[in-house]
């Protein structure tokens, strides 16, 4: 009986000094687009650990405002308690993040502030944002800090030189927090040296501390939303449902097309760029595009192909941007959206002009009609009431467009991927809801 009673205090006395798990996520070096990634997965994984709470553990100069913005959302949406611990610098979007906290501790020495937003210039100089940049950036500080009941001002100093704090910053001078100073103004719970200080100070001695790693996919989130490599990703996508479209079936083209365009979309949702609006912008598009093939053909690329491609561009810019964007950026992202376009568009040119010459189609189907016609020079008319029949084409086919047989309209495909207006055609392949022509030359 005493054996048993002793085991039930040891027991008590060892659960009454557990606090659970405290998961610590390290924010350090340049807060970029993975860094989104990476700490969506960290708090959500916390939540569902029941974690007691979250360590973010800042070591930054900062970063991107678009991904600290992201950043900044995902720590006030947490729904486990969240602590910053400046170990030892939290600049520019850093300070963000770590005022978005609901606790702030500072390492000796630790410093946070000086979230002026600034740009670089085709030379590489470093420029301060125009007003109306600073302006909603300073809002942004200046609610973050409202929400987590800090004064306001002293976050609004961070950004803007403007701003004057009688005792503790002078106007024309960027705010940085000392561990003192932060304090005493009410952004700092106290002074901790190590991670252990921190979970004493907050109530949490005898945690289990975890630290989850920076993953593979935070990397690749990173590396496939720098600007031209998901230009590439958009040039090949784009190429692949190109060829797709114009080939039976859905092949080898289409699945690297969708899987590429899947990466681009993917990580820039992840990096909290792609929204809903890019995706109405760019199946839209798509639409659009596929009216003008199969509905709209006209002499010329007509106006549904013209707007197809700029949604098709503006899904794609909008992908890549985000409310605080700099000049620099944007311009990569245009360049990046249009040179992809049109890679993608010559590609599809070139495909259209040699694979009328080839026997093998893209993932090794058989042109039929190719070999047919070396073989015995022309196709059996039985094969439908419609081969052979010769007629003049109504609009350019391009390779889809109209054709006339006998007083008959009929939609029609070219075989040799063009074919003017007003040329003689014939059908030389019947595939029910549209039929193949290859031009008939004079004499």
């Amino acid at each position: 009986m005493r054996a048993k009673i002793l085991t039930f205090l040891c027991l008590g006395i060892l659960l009454s000094g557990y606090a659970g798990e405290v998961w610590v996520l390290a924010v350090e070096g340049e807060i970029g687009r993975g860094m989104v990634s990476y700490l969506q997965r960290g708090l959500k994984e916390a939540e569902e650990a029941q974690a007691s709470a979250v360590i973010l553990e800042f070591s930054t100069p900062g970063g991107y405002l678009d991904a600290a913005q992201a950043c900044r959302d995902l720590i006030l949406a947490a729904k486990i308690p969240t602590i910053a611990y400046v170990n030892r610098e939290a600049y520019s979007a850093g300070a963000l993040l770590a005022i978005a906290c609901e606790r702030i501790y500072f390492a000796p020495g630790g410093v946070m502030g000086a979230a002026t937003p600034v740009y670089f210039d085709p030379q590489g100089r470093m420029e301060e944002a125009p007003e109306k940049v600073v302006s909603a950036v300073r809002a942004l500080f200046r609610a973050t800090a409202e929400h987590r009941g800090r004064n306001p001002l002293v976050a609004e100093a961070m950004v803007d030189r403007d701003v004057e704090i009688p005792g503790l910053v002078e106007r024309g001078k960027l705010l940085t927090l000392t561990a003192k100073t932060a304090a005493e103004w009410g952004y700092s719970e106290g002074e901790a040296g190590s991670l252990a200080q921190v979970l004493e100070l907050s109530g949490l001695a005898g945690a289990v501390l975890r630290a989850p790693a920076y993953r593979w996919v935070d990397q690749l989130v990173d590396t496939l939303t720098s600007p031209w490599v998901a230009a590439l990703l958009i040039a090949v996508g784009s190429l692949g449902l190109l060829i797709e479209t114009f080939t039976p079936g859905f092949g080898v083209p289409g699945t690297v097309g969708l899987a590429a365009l899947a990466l681009f979309f993917w990580s820039h949702y992840l990096a909290g760029l792609a929204g809903w609006e890019s995706f109405v912008f760019f199946l839209a598009g798509i639409i659009a595009i596929l009216l003008e093939v199969f509905v709209f053909t006209a002499t010329d690329f007509g106006l549904a192909g013209i707007v197809g491609l700029i949604l098709i561009g503006l899904g794609f810019y909008t992908a890549m941007t985000g409310p605080f964007t700099g000049p620099a950026e944007a311009a990569s992202a245009i360049g990046a959206v249009a040179l992809a376009l049109v890679v993608s568009l010559i590609g599809f040119a070139l495909f259209l002009t040699w694979i009328p010459k080839s026997r093998l189609r893209l993932g090794g189907v058989v042109l039929k009609t190719a070999i047919e016609e070396r073989a015995v020079g022309k196709l059996p008319s039985a094969a439908s009431p419609y081969v052979g029949k010769r007629g003049k084409a109504l609009t350019d086919l391009h390779p889809v467009g109209k054709a006339e047989f006998e007083g008959e309209t009929l939609d029609v495909v070219a075989e040799e991927g063009f074919i003017p207006k007003g040329s003689g055609v014939e059908i030389v392949r019947d595939e029910g809801y549209r039929k193949v022509v290859r031009r008939v030359k004079e004499g």
